[in-house]
Order: C-alpha cells, then structure tokens, then sequence
C-alpha cells in the first residue's frame, strides 16, 4: 500500500510541476548528489543550518547566499523562503538546473535564497528525544508541520539575515502549512513581506485522480491496516527501487516507452517533460513524510474543509474543546497579500478548489 501510494504521488508530482512549466531539461549527474552539493557544483555559495522547533524536531534549511553571477546577497532585499510539497525537498526547487530553477534565478538577482525541509523528509530525520523508528516520532500532519516547523524557519531566517519580513514561496503542501500557520498563530502575518502560492492544495474536493480519491475514501482503514505492520512513514526510495526502474525500463534513456507509461497512469502527456525526468525525479522523489500526512490530505478531499486532523468524535471532543469536529481553519486571519498560480492540467489542486481558496483569502 504505502510502494504504490509512493509510485503514484511521485507521478502526480510531477504533474503538478510539469503543468505550468515549459521545456525541462534535467542534468542527470546531479541525481545522485544532496541539495548544497548540487548548489555548491553550479558555484553558489552554500549552507547548511539545522534548526530546533518548539516540539523538539530538527529540521535542515539549506541556503543559498551568493551567486557566481551577482556575488554575495543585497542585503538590501529581503530573503526569500521557499518550501516544497508533500514528499518533497528542498532539491525540488533546483532539478531543473541553474538556467531554469526559482532559486538559482533569485540567487542571480541579489536575494539570500533559503530552501526549507519538513520534519520526516531525508533532510529531517532526527528528533531532539524520539526515535526515528518509534511511532511517536511520526505522530504528525501538515498541522505540526505549519505551526511548529514554519515559525522555526522563518524566525532563524529573520535572525541570520537581520530582517524583519521575508519573501514566500510554497508549492502544495508547502502553501497548506503557510495558511496554518498564519490562521492559529496570526502574529506572524506581519513577518511576510509576499506569499506566492504555487498550486495551493487547501481545498481539494475536486482532486481527480480515482486511484488517490479511492485512498482518500479509505484513508482510515488504509492507515490502521499499515499502523498495524508498524508502518508509519512514506520512506524515501532506496537504491534498490532505482535499479529496479533501469531493469524495467533498460533503454529509458533513448526512447519514451516508461515515459509513456507515466503519462497513461497520470491522464496527461506532459511532452516538455524530457526522458531523464522520470529517472531523475525517482532519485529526490518521494523524499519521505509521515502516513498521518497523506490521511489528512485524504480528510481535506472527502470533507471539503480545511481544518485540523479528524481523530474521531471521542477523540475531537477531547482535543477542540467538545466538539464532534474539528474546527475549520480562519483564513480571515491571513492578513498576508498573496499571490496565487495555478495549472489546468493539475489533477490535485483542481481550477474549482483554487477558486474557492481565493475568495476566502481576504488580501488576495
């Protein structure tokens, strides 16, 4: 359950960056190599810093603080953070090379580039106390992630750069966890400058993949099933899977039949999305996250709302002060402008879905 749900989010990920982007040209030595080893090969000036949340994670920022062709940051312009999607990355954001990736091109133009992981991606894996093997290190959604490793990030950013604000960037999850933090924690609307939400997966309703709705209709059985097993986390691939994809697909690199195959199980051909992608993409993707992350997605589809994790009646009127429910998000509360960019081809975040998030936001 948890390989194939892994197989089909790495193809819908890729829907979700190939639907908006034109020709992608991937640099498949770089497959093997970690995000600042990546940066640090195209001559930028790379750091990595590890941060403590409130609830004891430690979560890796990696920074991008010159570039071969502007120098070192203005520090005149404000940061900018950017945070990936579920199962994601801070290498998301730059497999597409310098000539192409947002990081690369900010760096370019004088900003101090700061790329975000979340707590259980191969980035985060550690814990203050908790095991990464024990059940209660992955005791997490979306919601911890914007309340507790949002703030984090965007607090040292702040306090290493000696600004006030800073510039966002989401994709997905990475816009989801941005409006929760601003919704229960409104103070820290005044510390964003711009918020640009990039397929922002809040309302999902329309979410169009049968394969992912079936799963989200079952996500409770699904996750005691694997709970059971002592199954917890999306893992990131192991070498092993890699090798497996070469055998399957011997001469990937020289026609388009795995190419192929991905565009059938997504619905879409994606014709800009070059024949190394796939291989490319199976290296950084998925990066690994909590299961409780991909059931509380399954709860925003079949729900229709935005709101904390459903733990069951019993459990919800222990948790939200009595209430059978959980309480809805108040994204009155996000005083933040943002922008928001959307794909037609996305099979998760649906045009109808990013229509209802805008006319909820009140500074659009």
């Amino acid at each position: 359950m948890a390989l194939v749900t892994s197989c089909v989010q790495i193809l819908l990920i890729t829907v979700h960056i190939a639907s908006s982007v034109g020709d992608i040209v991937f640099h498949e030595e770089d497959a093997l190599l970690t995000t600042p080893e990546i940066t640090k090969k195209y001559g930028y000036a790379s750091e990595v810093h590890n941060i403590v949340t409130e609830d004891g994670y430690i979560v890796e920022l990696h920074r991008i603080r010159a570039s071969p062709v502007a120098g070192p940051a203005d520090p005149n312009k404000l940061p900018v953070l950017l945070m990936h999607g579920l199962m994601g990355s801070s290498a998301d954001w730059i497999l597409i090379g310098p000539e192409e990736a947002l990081p690369y091109l900010l760096s370019d133009r004088g900003h101090d580039v700061w790329l975000g992981n979340a707590r259980g991606n191969r980035y985060s894996r550690n814990h203050t106390h908790l095991p990464l093997e024990e059940r209660e290190f992955w005791d997490f959604s979306f919601h911890e992630i914007g309340f507790y490793d949002l703030p984090a990030m965007v607090d040292h950013v702040l306090d290493e750069t000696g600004q006030t604000q800073l510039h966002y960037v989401g994709h997905s999850q990475g816009t989801t966890i941005f409006f929760v933090l601003n919704s229960l924690r409104p103070e820290y609307n005044r510390k964003f400058r711009l918020m640009q939400a990039l397929a922002p997966a809040v309302f999902l309703t329309h979410l169009q993949n049968p394969f992912l709705r079936f799963l989200a209709q079952h996500e409770t059985v699904a996750l005691q099933f694997v709970n059971s097993f002592g199954i917890y986390e999306m893992k990131p691939f192991p070498e092993e899977m890699n090798r497996l994809a070469k055998a399957l697909c011997p001469d990937f690199y020289s026609r388009a039949l795995c190419l192929d195959a991905m565009h059938t199980m997504t619905g879409n051909k994606y014709h800009h999305m070059s024949q190394l992608g796939f291989p490319m993409l199976m290296h950084h993707l998925p990066a690994g996250c909590s299961l409780k992350q991909v059931a509380h997605f399954g709860q925003e589809v079949i729900s229709g709302h935005f709101r904390p994790y459903d733990f069951g009646a019993e459990e919800n009127r222990r948790r939200y002060d009595g209430r059978d429910l959980p309480p809805d998000y108040d994204l009155t509360k996000v005083t933040v402008p943002v922008t928001v960019f959307y794909g037609l081809a996305d099979q998760l975040t649906h045009p109808s879905d990013v229509r209802q998030l805008a006319g909820r936001l009140p500074n659009l």
